[in-house]
């Protein structure tokens, strides 16, 4: 049986990216490589026209602005593997859908978080879970539920 997150919120690893430094975000999860970056540079600068050329500080702001998402990139993967161990013993009310798009609830104490090619998943009761897919911390378990 598949399930499918509840919360429809994104994150960087939520959405697939990269734990390699190297990576930027681009929309719905593709990921731009220092490598792209130095082929558009190359491309911008073997199009520019020769009576105006680009100014060198423009390369270097570009170049910063690229540097910058990576730091924040990478300081969001390492905050989101935190808050996923952070998780481990504290008892939880996890939300999904199943395959038909009903929603199920389960609760427990997590018992591990499983971190792999950027995502971040938590055991509870013997079933992994998208970190993402934690809707409450309790401190008591309604035995209702």
């Amino acid at each position: 049986m598949s399930v499918t997150p509840i919360n429809n919120y994104s994150t960087a690893a939520a959405n697939g990216a990269s734990t390699s430094t190297s990576t930027a975000m681009g929309a719905g999860g593709n990921s731009l490589s220092i490598d792209d970056f130095l082929r558009l540079l190359a491309a911008q600068l073997s199009n520019q026209d020769a009576m105006n050329p680009t100014n060198d500080t423009d390369f270097i702001s570009q170049m910063a602005q690229f540097t910058s998402l990576q730091a924040m990139q990478t300081m969001t993967e390492i905050s989101y593997a935190q808050y996923g161990a952070s998780m481990i013993g504290k008892k939880v009310i996890v939300a999904s859908y199943d395959e038909n798009g009903k929603p199920i609830t389960d609760q427990g104490v997590v018992e591990n978080v499983l971190f792999s090619n950027g995502t971040c998943t938590v055991t509870v009761n013997g079933k992994q879970y998208d970190l993402s897919s934690i809707t409450e911390v309790v401190l008591e378990f309604d035995d209702e539920k």
